[in-house]
């Protein structure tokens, strides 16, 4: 959230799979977007464990259905958390994967027993894979620019504040 906060970039989180509902609203968003020629790039971050690894696979897939078809070259579902260099990387524990999950099969496949929780990852780590992956897709010109406008408006919004009480009776003539 905090990484998410001071890039400006808009984030939900979600315990499970997303609501359809909500699933609905953001495609409404999306499309927005890429009809005014702005590409969408969610990133996801989840468990690696059954269940959170089909969570990335499920986010792309209804939220192509909600933009349609004709607009999905315009969104990217990137997983950046939790994937197995991370696992390596920064070792979090083990938990058994559960067997009781529709998914299981699959996942012990391709991954075998063990799985692994996002929230074992220490808050630092998070928010420098979320820095990294959202630098990496800024045009730094263009963000630069922003900020400074930002700044511009801010230091005109507080000079306006320091004198409110000459705006008012200079609106009042």
């Amino acid at each position: 959230e905090s990484a998410c906060r001071e890039l400006d970039c808009p984030f939900l989180a979600c315990r499970g799979y997303t609501s359809q509902s909500e699933m609905w609203r953001a495609g409404k968003r999306i499309r927005e977007h890429a009809e005014n020629g702005q590409p969408t790039v969610i990133l996801h971050l989840g468990d690696h464990d059954p269940s959170g690894i089909d969570m990335s696979r499920d986010i792309e897939d209804r939220l192509k259905m909600f933009i349609g078809r004709d607009l999905e070259d315009e969104l990217t579902v990137d997983r950046i958390a939790l994937n197995l260099d991370q696992i390596k990387k920064y070792n979090p524990p083990p938990n058994p994967a559960k067997s009781s999950d529709c998914r299981f099969d699959d996942y012990r496949r391709r991954f075998g027993n063990e799985s692994w929780e996002l929230d074992a990852l220490e808050p630092a780590a998070l928010v420098k894979l979320v820095r990294e992956k959202v630098k990496k897709l800024t045009a730094p010109k263009a963000w630069r620019k922003a900020v400074a406008l930002q700044e511009s408006e801010r230091s005109f919004l507080s000079a306006v504040a320091d004198k409110w009480d000459s705006v008012c009776e200079f609106l009042d003539q």
